[in-house]
């Protein structure tokens, strides 16, 4: 095992304590067709959960065994993938059935128990499906660790004792020997001998020394340490970045002065919907060792999900749009030619027109309607079916003049332009209960509107073979699913209309122009359409338009506002449909945020490529994922009156005005006494805690896996300790 070590300084001041928020409305957009021969993408699998757990004979796994399945163009979660589960080495059994089918997250899982015999256990999961792929798991049978007796019963931080037992590994990284939850480097390693260096961070004090296997652990022997331990000194606004796999980094912090600080605990892995294990130990000076606090933070389900039939459908639309796309892949730049259709007029007032509106795979409603107000950009038809108390002409001149005046000017300035395949130098807006019955009764969400992006792949069943958004009509009587008056539907559609006319604009650039194999990924597409919202706001904002500010920002705002309230339960990688509002609300304020740093360009940049997510955030910043990840959790927590703090800031917005009081990120108080806090963290989420030790004294912070022990690879543990009184 390579163990490395990072304790990084980065000065900066303290200054601001604030966020943004994000509306109640549920957004969907994707693009598909049926086709009697459909070439599946291929794929790509990766261990979510599970590698690298000890156990003894006989004893089933704690942690389930997870592979993620996702498109490989798209990196997309894939569903419906079977997999199967095999002991290629050792002595295990799988439980249950040997195979099992991906979910809509892309995640598969099993679990297994040890046999008699020990040592390694290698369990491989294979995708059954057109392009085959296969991940091993790597596990370990062992004896349970005895520890006799250390060398010494007193030593100092920093110098080497040894530990005198049974049934340790000579594999140096596999021996996990813990000072009060501080994990010291062994240096020397039999099944009966261990050498260890006391951690140099360890503070004078009494603690138990025991020896550990994952969640296998051999009782404890007490040890005096003496003075001598190494404190890290931190300005207020200073910051000090903590992690390694083996989680031998531990940072002792000073008290002096009334300090406190601020301790961001978070993984950095873009493995959507997996939840990873670990433990943050705390050691104040002069406890007396055994009074640990001990809390296990429990598995929480995601909050804010919008109701199934939101983001199952919106699943379907990606993954008819996925199939779709990778077909006609080919069809960027010189050969859009073959995309083009019969070039239509400019749709005048009482213009009658069919349109096929999806419902599902194969099922597309024909309706017919007449176009009702026909602006510079826009034409508004409304369909024939739609109920009484609907828009008047003035409500549709309101949207027209709000996409002709503001919407698009602002999101093709900063994004780029639309197609035009049908030549009427129009989008067109359908407002059809079709839409509204797409919610069943008494759901708790409900789909707004939606862009298609079938309807830009000329050719396919179902295609309109132009650029249309589809949205609520009002339905005050509830004749095609809950009531929907049109006062409510007024405050909802404007965002609406700019959110789905960025996704309409990212699909030409992206699909049409430049010829990617489908759609941005979820998560970065969704944080783009949100922050063209924000954009809106900001223009009515610079012309005192206090109303129109309110209906384009409010939505953003109330979905910032669900992250911030519990960061350490929601991924900024949505894994399923378009995600919850939470999700979508850390989508937005990362794209804010981003902006905010790399300059205003970057959210147009981001658009034209090709690449996808991950990769394309870190073309188009040069930073590091997981250093970008870290910035972006230190500026919410920073941004706001105090000092400044360089990259962990928000330059230019001011996110407590933004998110109005009170604001919504509470961190967690620990004290400065000793403490163990434990649970899981989904993919590319943050815990924030508050640490404020004695005046007099010091606490020592380390972060570690399940159990203190190493943390997986693909978990990308991080502790950022920022100091902030």
């Amino acid at each position: 095992m390579t163990v490395s070590r990072t304790c990084e300084l980065l000065g900066s001041r303290w200054q601001t304590l604030r966020s943004i928020l994000i509306g109640t409305l549920v957004v969907l957009q994707g693009c598909g067709g049926e086709t009697t021969s459909v070439l599946q993408p291929p794929i790509e699998m990766f261990v979510a959960a599970g590698d690298q757990q000890y156990g003894t004979a006989g004893q089933t796994l704690q942690i389930p065994l997870q592979v993620l399945v996702r498109t490989l163009t798209t990196q997309l979660p894939k569903s419906g993938v079977n997999v199967a589960w095999s002991v290629v080495e050792g002595d295990a059994e799988i439980l249950g059935v040997p195979q099992t089918v991906s979910d809509s997250t892309g995640l598969a899982s099993t679990t297994a128990r040890f046999g008699t015999t020990v040592g390694d256990v290698v369990i491989r999961a294979t995708a059954q499906s057109q392009s085959p792929a296969s991940v091993d798991f790597l596990l370990f049978v062992i004896d349970r660790p005895v520890l006799n007796e250390l060398s010494v019963g007193s030593a100092l931080p920093g110098e080497t004792i040894t530990l005198v037992g049974q049934n340790f590994v000579p594999e140096l990284g596999h021996n996990v020997v813990l000072f009060s939850g501080i994990r010291g480097e062994v240096t020397a390693a039999s099944e009966t001998q261990l050498d260890v260096m006391i951690p140099s961070c360890l503070p004078e004090r009494n603690v138990d020394v025991s020896v550990r296997f994952g969640s296998v652990g051999s009782s404890s022997i007490g040890l005096s340490v003496g003075s001598g331990g190494a404190v890290v000194d931190l300005k207020v606004g200073d910051v000090v970045d903590a992690f390694d796999e083996a989680g031998l980094t531990c940072v002792t912090l000073s008290g002096a002065g009334g300090a406190e600080y601020v301790v961001e605990v978070h993984s950095t892995s873009s493995v959507g919907a997996a939840a990873h294990p670990w433990s943050l130990t705390g050691l104040g000076s002069g406890t007396a060792a055994g009074s640990v606090s001990r809390v296990v933070e429990g598995h929480r389900s995601s909050p804010g999900l919008e109701s199934d039939v939101g983001v199952l459908w919106d699943a379907r639309l990606r993954q008819l749009e996925e199939e779709r796309t990778v077909e006609r892949s080919g069809l960027p730049g010189e050969d859009k030619s073959r995309l083009a259709t019969v070039l239509q007029p400019v749709p005048q007032v009482n213009d009658v027109r069919d349109f096929q509106v999806f419902r599902a795979p194969g099922d597309f409603a024909t309706v017919t309607a007449t176009a009702r107000y026909v602006g510079e950009r826009a034409a508004l038809f409304v369909d024939s079916e739609a109920p009484a108390g609907g828009y008047t002409q003035l409500d549709l001149k309101t949207f027209s003049d709000q996409i002709d005046d503001v919407i698009w000017p602002v999101v093709t300035a900063e994004f780029g332009v639309p197609s035009d395949l049908d030549g009427n130098d129009r989008i067109v807006i359908l407002f059809t209960p079709q839409v509204n019955a797409l919610t069943p009764r008494g759901a708790t969400g409900f789909v707004g509107g939606f862009f298609f992006g079938l309807d830009l792949l000329l050719g396919e069943e179902g295609s309109n073979g132009g650029e249309v958004f589809y949205a609520l009509a009002p339905d005050p009587n509830g004749v095609f699913s809950d009531p929907r008056p049109k006062s409510s539907l007024t405050e909802i559609t404007p965002a609406v209309l700019a959110h789905e006319f960025q996704h309409m604009v990212n699909f030409n650039q992206r699909v049409l122009e430049r010829g990617a194999p489908a759609n941005e990924a979820v998560w970065l597409s969704e944080g783009l359409a949100q922050f063209a919202e924000e954009l809106v706001a900001r223009a009515y904002e610079d012309a005192q338009d206090d109303v129109n500010v309110e209906l384009f920002r409010a939505g953003v705002r109330t979905r910032a506002r669900r992250y911030l309230t519990e960061p350490d339960n929601v991924s900024l990688i949505i894994a399923s449909g378009r995600g919850s509002l939470a999700e979508r609300g850390a989508g937005y304020l990362y794209v804010a945020y981003l902006t905010d740093r790399f300059g205003g360009d970057l959210v147009g940049r981001l658009v034209r490529t090709t690449r996808t997510g991950v990769e394309n955030v870190e073309a188009e910043t040069g930073v590091n994922w997981a250093d970008g990840l870290s910035d972006w959790w230190g500026a919410i927590v920073l941004d706001g009156p105090g000092p400044e703090s360089g990259a962990l800031t928000y330059p230019s917005t001011d996110l407590g005005g933004f998110l109005e009081d009170p604001f919504p990120l509470q961190p967690t108080p620990l004290g400065g006494a000793d403490f163990e806090r434990s649970g899981t963290l989904r993919s590319a989420s943050v815990a924030y805690y508050i640490v404020d030790p004695a005046q007099s004294g010091t606490i020592t912070l380390r972060l570690g896996g399940k159990g203190g022990g190493s943390s997986a690879p693909q978990a990308g543990l991080r502790m950022r300790i920022i100091r902030v009184q």
